[in-house]
């Protein structure tokens, strides 16, 4: 299925300044978007959940799994599973969308190769355990990239178009799972561990293939209420010296961290008063930047193959909506303001 959407909205930025590149993403349309929306309007009614005596780690590792797609927690799950996303491809240069049948409801979008003619996806349509899938542009089919018993959960491709998974691995019937990042190879074999302790969120792997950035989740217990979540901008060297994972080092509070093609910003949703904003830091974690003035829920940032703009989602009038703004903050054009969008991948 291809169309143009041509009623985007124009804030001084031309769509012929855009690039030619399409940006994939999940998206729910009008009625479903709608629903979702009504969903997420009422988990801060959910009633919390009772305590899990028998595992409670394995509780806490479900409820930090939701929180990091999207803030969704555990009591709207059922809700939103009645209403599931297609995964799109869009042209934000002509506005010309197209829906990626092969893909399964709900598949995430992860990450493009170098040479744009793979995306990486992850999807559970073979069971409950999400695995990685990679869908050709140009034939238009799916091949699997890792298979169980393990569940792979997020991916990466690296310059060279290696993949790299997070896996979650389950030692014990009871307690949380081991998380780890491994190469996966052409025939899909896991590698040896990369890097450790690295939860089923956004990663990126930076363009010299030696360091993982991705978003590290803190629980905080509270005596009187439900452990809060606290999200950091993570950096982990993937081999340390004597073939051991290097030592995780957290940035900054921030979401959802992207990475521009040189490799040398790190750009992410940063909390504020008036809710989650784009910002920019070094890999170091210096030159913080913003980028635009912010002022409302900005999330999911990722980055052109030119470096030059910031796709995202800018959440306005009760919807999650796709908008890309100048890497420098001043421009910015909504690309698809009906539905509801989750997950850009540039």
């Amino acid at each position: 299925m291809m169309a143009s959407f041509g009623c985007s909205v124009q804030l001084r930025l031309a769509p012929e300044e855009l690039p030619e590149n399409p940006i994939a993403f999940l998206h729910w349309e009008d009625r479903a978007g709608q629903k979702r929306s009504e969903a997420f309007s009422k988990a801060s009614e959910a009633p919390p959940l009772p305590p899990d005596r028998n595992d409670p780690e394995r509780l806490e590792e479900l409820k930090k799994r939701a929180y990091l797609r999207g803030d969704v927690i555990l009591q709207i799950q059922g809700a939103l599973a009645k209403y599931p996303g297609r995964l799109m491809l869009i042209w934000p240069r002509t506005g010309e969308l197209e829906r990626i049948e092969a893909a399964p409801a709900n598949s995430i979008p992860l990450s493009w190769s170098a040479d744009g003619k793979r995306l990486l996806i992850a999807t559970a349509h073979r069971g409950d355990r999400e695995q990685l899938y990679e869908y050709h542009v140009e034939r238009k089919d799916l091949r699997p990239v890792t298979q169980g018993p393990s569940e792979h959960t997020r991916g990466d491709y690296d310059l060279s178009g290696r993949i790299y998974t997070q896996r979650m691995t389950r030692t014990q019937l009871k307690g949380a799972s081991q998380n780890s990042i491994h190469r996966v190879d052409i025939a899909g074999a896991v590698g040896e561990v990369l890097a450790d302790n690295v939860p089923p969120g956004t990663v990126r792997i930076d363009a010299s293939g030696e360091h993982a950035v991705y978003e590290q989740v803190v629980l905080r217990p509270r005596s009187n209420g439900p452990t809060v979540f606290e999200s950091f901008i993570a950096i982990q060297p993937l081999i340390g010296k004597g073939g051991v994972p290097g030592e995780e080092r957290l940035l900054l509070k921030g979401r959802e961290p992207s990475l521009t093609p040189d490799g040398e910003w790190i750009v992410f949703a940063s909390p504020s008063t008036a809710g989650y904003r784009l910002r920019r830091m070094r890999l170091d974690g210096t030159s913080r930047v913003p980028i635009g003035p912010g002022g409302t829920e900005e999330r999911m940032p990722t980055v052109s193959p030119d470096g030059q703009f910031v796709a995202f989602v800018k959440f306005q009038y009760g919807r999650r909506r796709l908008v890309v703004r100048r890497f420098n903050g001043k421009d910015e054009r909504i690309l698809l303001p009906s539905g509801w969008t989750e997950f850009p991948v540039w």
